[in-house]
């Protein structure tokens, strides 16, 4: 719903120059980011994530770089707000770590001068297994393209507890599977002879450890997105500390970044306070910087920052951007920009 609004507001208010948006709102960096850019259909990702084509990326590039100087992490860090700069920055990046940034995008960021950083699930990198969600997606393919015989159905309704056995509801099944449930994906691809094991030796939709260490050559930021992309919201703060430190601790030995940067996998809603004070505490990573996914939001902890997703159907980055200054500008009446962290 507020993703929405925020695409109407951008709509409505096309008419106003981005650089008042950027002056009224002192807000003079940014730092959008996208899962992933092809032409080519990606059953595994198209049913949880919208995929943005090299079309509309391309448009996307050409309007950020027309508002907005890109740069890269040491200026990131160093960011000081409002200084006078001619243009606002921004800190481009990509979760996931999927094999299209390494083939499809870097070479068009090389081309335009754009530095990127990019968050990778350790436990995912050379294909060694699969996101979940990425799973639910190539089932929901499998079921809208192929009519399974009643017993499947009736299978999964009984197995499941669900309403009926209709597509709608195993669909709505699908979707509500969670990280803690997330066996039962393997159970129903076993169901309807689906192979998450071919496809990942197959497809390869992960990055190799070498295509990482080559990104990091041309100049481009690796991060992590934990081991295996649970919800840290949900999970408990244990293993939350788990994902964070041993991601943090892979990517410190190989590829041997020399810097921290973690975004948090889904979102970071409802993470404390003390859970960030625990990730600067001695003996941990270093962390440099990490990532939420809230837009144009204030944040109490001063090494975190939110960013902008730029995938939200088929509005371009123009609207989506300037959606999130309206947006920033109408919380500001009510002093509802800062995120709450107890």
């Amino acid at each position: 719903m507020r993703e929405g609004l925020k695409i109407f507001l951008g709509t409505i208010g096309g008419w106003i120059p981005q650089n008042w948006l950027i002056h009224l709102s002192k807000q003079d960096m940014i730092l959008p980011f996208y899962h992933t850019i092809s032409n080519d259909p990606m059953p595994h990702v198209s049913h949880v994530y919208p995929v943005r084509t090299l079309k509309q990326f391309r448009a996307d590039l050409e309007f950020l770089l027309r508002h907005y100087e890109p740069v890269g992490l040491d200026a990131f860090l160093s960011f000081v707000p409002n200084s006078g700069r001619s243009k606002p920055a921004m800190f481009l990046s990509f979760d996931d770590g999927l094999s299209e940034i390494y083939h499809l995008v870097t070479p068009i960021l090389i081309a335009k001068g754009i530095p990127a950083a990019v968050f990778v699930n350790t436990d995912f990198i050379g294909n060694k297994e699969l996101f979940y969600r990425y799973k639910t997606s190539l089932l929901l393919e499998r079921f809208e393209n192929i009519n399974y015989s009643p017993p499947v159905s009736e299978i999964l309704q009984r197995s499941y507890h669900l309403a009926s056995s209709r597509k709608k509801c195993i669909r709505e099944f699908l979707l509500s599977v969670s990280y803690k449930n997330r066996h039962e994906l393997d159970e129903v691809a076993k169901l309807v002879d689906l192979d998450f094991r071919a496809f990942l030796k197959v497809k390869k939709p992960y990055m190799s450890m070498d295509q990482i260490k080559d990104l990091m050559e041309k100049g481009f930021y690796i991060g992590s997105h934990s081991k295996d992309h649970p919800r840290f919201g949900v999970i408990s703060p244990q293993n939350r500390l788990t994902q964070y430190r041993e991601s943090m601790e892979y990517l410190e030995k190989n590829p041997g970044t020399g810097y921290g940067l973690f975004s948090f996998p889904f979102s970071d809603d409802g993470i404390p306070a003390r859970f960030f004070n625990e990730l600067r505490k001695e003996g941990m990573p270093r962390l440099d910087a990490s990532f939420g996914s809230t837009g144009l939001k204030a944040d109490p902890v001063d090494f975190h920052h939110q960013r902008i997703p730029l995938e939200a159907g088929r509005a371009g980055a123009n609207r989506l951007i300037r959606g999130e200054y309206l947006y920033y500008l109408a919380k500001s009446i009510a002093g509802k920009n800062t995120i709450s962290r107890r």
